[in-house]
């Protein structure tokens, strides 16, 4: 992967996450509340791709990009621990939202899983900015 390829596809990674981040707050506002959980996950997902790409690492399933963002970015010290913890909450709320219609999420706890993608998403871009990945903006 030249320089330029992995720079593309970390921006797609972050346009994506982008879009999902809209269609979270979007699905938040119309009062689904586990449609909006499940995307708030996506976003968060497609930033830790994009992290991952930084590196030159393509992961090809969601366990294994969590997986190396604890190896490429938190055991290293370059992200805080928490942000390790806070991915997996994401993930497992978005397989409750997804797959047990049982779990009903209210709209506190759908704005809270989309402030933490939310935080996650602004130390990612924090780390790529830093490494001359983003424009400075």
């Amino acid at each position: 992967m030249t320089d330029e390829n992995r720079r593309s596809n970390l921006l797609q990674e972050l346009a994506r996450a982008s879009e999902a981040f809209r269609a979270a707050e979007a699905l938040l506002a119309l009062g689904l509340h586990s449609d909006s959980v499940s995307r708030a996950y996506y976003a968060a997902f497609h930033v830790v791709r994009a992290l991952l790409l930084s590196r030159g690492v393509e992961p090809k399933t969601h366990a294994r990009a969590i997986h190396l963002l604890n190896v490429e970015f938190i055991r290293p010290g370059t992200l805080p621990s928490h942000f390790n913890r806070l991915i997996a909450g994401l993930q497992r709320s978005r397989e409750f939202a997804d797959y047990d219609a049982a779990t009903l999420f209210s709209s506190e706890d759908a704005a809270g899983e989309l402030q933490s993608a939310r935080s996650f998403e602004a130390a990612a871009l924090d780390l790529l900015r830093r490494a001359g990945l983003l424009d400075p903006s």
